[in-house]
């Protein structure tokens, strides 16, 4: 009999921050927002309205890529996962998931059993190089939330 679904489940917590885990790309995408911000600003006659207008751009981009340039926190335990991004936080218990598509990096947690583009009920979760550890954590605890329900 395997007891691996007996024992309680300890909680894990981790931060996942891409920008300082991947200086390359934080280089090139905080080149691409400034030079976003660079056309807008220069596509625009009236030189203030285009400052303006310019950054009003730089900083609409930044927020659209928050969990690029922020930090998120996660933390799961034996009741499911909550994330608490730059931005807001999600949780969601084990009982309640369906799906977990996911590589070595990233993952995402899924109240759908089928995936599509407007599948926004779910938590994108980073595993900020953790993926051999954590990968393994969620599939067990989705494996006992639906060993309960059974």
């Amino acid at each position: 009999m395997d007891t691996t679904f007996d024992k309680p489940v300890e909680a894990l917590e981790w931060t996942a921050h891409p920008l300082r885990e991947s200086p390359v790309k934080a280089v090139i995408a905080s080149m691409i927002v400034l030079a976003c911000g660079l056309l807008v600003a220069l596509s625009i006659p009236d030189v203030l309205g285009g400052v303006l207008a310019g950054g009003a751009a730089m900083i609409f981009l930044f927020f659209m890529c928050n969990r690029f340039f922020l930090p998120s926190s996660y933390r799961m335990d034996e009741n499911g996962i909550a994330v608490r991004y730059p931005v807001g936080t999600r949780s969601l218990r084990w009982k309640d998931l369906r799906r977990f598509p996911h590589d070595q990096s990233g993952g995402y947690l899924s109240t759908r059993l089928r995936g599509g583009m407007f599948d926004s009920r779910g938590i994108s979760v980073l595993f900020a190089g953790r993926g051999v550890e954590i990968i393994p954590r969620i599939q067990a605890c989705i494996e006992r939330a639906e060993r309960a329900d059974s």
